[in-house]
C-alpha cells in the first residue's frame, strides 16, 4: 500500500544528527521530468541513517501508463496528496547545503523542473552521481542501473520505489567508494 510517511523531523535541527549527507529519489508520473509524484530523501551520518522524509506527491500532471508500470503509482494514489509546491519548503530544508547523491542526474533536473513548474527558487546543493562513481567502480558491468547495481552487489530492495531507492544509494556508493 502506498502511504505518504515523515519519518522524522528535519535532521539538521538537531547538530548532533546532522547528516554527512542526503540521498535523494524521486518518481515521475509521465514523461515530463517536472511531474515528481514521489519524493524519498534519507539523511546518513557516519554511514547509519539519521532521518528518512517520504511522501506521494500530486504531480499536478497526468499519469502514463509507462510509468504506473514502472513504479506503481496512478492518478487515484496522490489524490489529497501534497503538490511540489507544497513540499517545497521541506525538499529545500533537507538538501540545501549538503551534498546530495542521486543515481543519476535524472532527480537533479527533476527538482530543476519542479521548481520552475511550480514557480519555486531552485534548491541549491553539491550533487553527486552515483552512476559515475559506479562506471569508475565496474567498468565491465553491461548498465549501471540501480538495479543491476543492487543484484551484482546481493542487496534486495523495492526498486522504484522511491524511499528504498535513497536508502540502498549509499551502500552501492560506500561499496563503489570502498
Amino acid at each position: 500500500m502506498l502511504t505518504t510517511t515523515a519519518l522524522q523531523p528535519l535532521a539538521h535541527d538537531l547538530d548532533e544528527t546532522a547528516p554527512d549527507f542526503v540521498v535523494i529519489d524521486v518518481e515521475t508520473a509521465c514523461a515530463r521530468v517536472s511531474s515528481i509524484c514521489q519524493v524519498g530523501i534519507v539523511g546518513f551520518r557516519n554511514g547509519a541513517e539519521v532521518f528518512a522524509y517520504e511522501t506521494l506527491v500530486d504531480p499536478r500532471d497526468e499519469f502514463h501508463a509507462f510509468n504506473t508500470r514502472i513504479h506503481g503509482i496512478a492518478a487515484h494514489h496522490v489524490v489529497g496528496q501534497p503538490s511540489f509546491a507544497d513540499i517545497h519548503a521541506t525538499v529545500t530544508a533537507h538538501l540545501s547545503g549538503r551534498t546530495t547523491v542521486a543515481h543519476s542526474y535524472f532527480d537533479k533536473g527533476a527538482l530543476a523542473a519542479a521548481c520552475r513548474v511550480h514557480d519555486r527558487p531552485a534548491i541549491e546543493t553539491t550533487w553527486l552521481d552515483s552512476v559515475r562513481v559506479a562506471k569508475r567502480a565496474w567498468p565491465d558491468l553491461a548498465n549501471h542501473k540501480l538495479g543491476q547495481l543492487a543484484r551484482y552487489l546481493g542487496i534486495e530492495h523495492r526498486h522504484h520505489d522511491a524511499l528504498s531507492d535513497a536508502r540502498e544509494l549509499p551502500e552501492l556508493v560506500v561499496r563503489q567508494i570502498g
